[in-house]
């Protein structure tokens, strides 16, 4: 009895076994379609994949035209904080959830905001409402990175203790309001309620 009984043990541990990498294979694949069908729809609908002007990696000046043309810029650091919120909100509304489709869910947030970000609508309130009258919308190379930060973000979080997390994103969005006078916060609140006081101190005016 005890030799079947440890055959049923081993035969249920496989079974499980073959579930498990199915789920893991189904996850993946969704994350991966994920990526290409937005980085197909943002490259068909974008008119420059990399500043045209300046093939350069990094960009600092968030208020021209250049703001969000090159794959790294300051903005960099708000959208891996985007990841760290992704964890905290999939970790205590899908907690459930295995962390990989946690992930795949913070994939699709990151994705999702990208399409939005660069909608006409979108660009257009940004320009209206915020400091940056000159932004165009996201070169292709710069929503990419964007994407790859928000996940990086997650991928952070899920590595650190809550407490600590904490403390890097309140760090981030202090250090990014004195380095350049705009963070998450900030920019959601221009972005919803916008306020010419903060406009002005943005601009330097």
């Amino acid at each position: 009895m005890a030799g079947m009984s440890d055959a049923i043990t081993v035969k249920t541990a496989a079974k499980s076994n073959i579930v498990s990498v199915s789920n893991d294979l189904i996850t993946w694949s969704a994350i991966a379609a994920t990526l290409l069908i937005t980085v197909g729809w943002l490259a068909s609908h974008s008119s420059v994949w990399w500043s045209d002007a300046n093939v350069a990696i990094w960009s600092s000046d968030i208020w021209s035209r250049a703001n969000s043309q090159h794959p790294l810029d300051p903005y960099t650091l708000t959208h891996t904080m985007h990841g760290v919120l992704c964890f905290w909100f999939t970790s205590l509304l899908a907690k459930r959830l295995p962390l990989n489709r946690q992930f795949f869910l913070t994939v699709l947030f990151a994705c999702g905001w990208e399409l939005l970000e660069n909608s006409s609508m979108f660009v257009e309130r940004f320009r209206v409402v915020t400091a940056a009258s000159e932004y165009v919308g996201d070169a292709l190379i710069n929503s990419v990175t964007d994407i790859t930060a928000c996940s990086f973000g997650f991928y952070l979080a899920s590595r650190m203790r809550y407490s600590a997390s904490v403390s890097l994103f309140v760090v981030v969005e202090i250090l990014t309001a004195i380095w350049v006078r705009d963070n998450m916060a900030l920019n959601v609140l221009m972005i919803l309620f916008p306020v010419d006081t903060v406009r002005h101190w943005q601009i330097g005016a």
